[in-house]
């Protein structure tokens, strides 16, 4: 049973990525992908964080130069029960660093965690805030290393963690 959650994650985070590389701009300059007012990203990504590995995907958009709003949907599956985690995303971009390739910023999510459980397992659904640091890294004009350390300090599901993903420009 566990196999078999493990091919759905691998295959939900390889149909994200291939939708992302097929729908990516043509003609933009790679030294210039780290974030501008309009853009839009789509990073698929899996958490480092727990012994069930929550996958899912980020969606942003740059509404400044500085900032960009999107969203987060994360899941948790494994024997004892599922965690669905959207959430609305803010975040501040650390543009005036001019480093090439790499995109700098901190944000929070606020979302609402939908536990599911067999029965005898706690928990519980609710409303979670969770601040972060994060950074993408442009090794090509189409895709980004993104990674993100998330400090969740409110709901049933707060601690440390961290999403690994890969963004691509859409």
């Amino acid at each position: 049973m566990k196999a078999k959650k493990s091919i759905f994650a691998l295959l939900v985070l390889v149909l994200c990525m291939s939708l992302a590389l097929a729908a990516a701009p043509k003609g933009k300059k790679y030294d210039q992908l780290q974030f501008h007012k309009g853009d839009k990203f789509l990073t698929p990504q899996i958490g480092l964080n727990s012994y069930a590995v929550p996958f899912g995907a980020n969606f942003e958009v740059a509404i400044t130069e500085n900032i960009g709003v999107g969203g987060t949907v994360m899941m948790w599956i494994w024997s004892h029960g599922t965690i669905i985690m959207p959430s609305v995303d803010g975040a501040y971009h650390f543009t005036r660093l001019d480093v090439d390739k790499l995109d700098l910023f901190a944000g929070a999510s606020l979302g609402f965690a939908i536990f599911s459980a067999k029965e005898g397992y706690g928990g519980s659904s609710g409303l979670y805030l969770s601040p972060f640091v994060a950074g993408r890294y442009w090794f090509s004009e189409k895709m980004a290393v993104s990674l993100r350390l998330n400090f969740s300090v409110l709901g049933d599901w707060t601690g440390v963690g961290g999403l690994l993903g890969l963004t691509f420009p859409i």
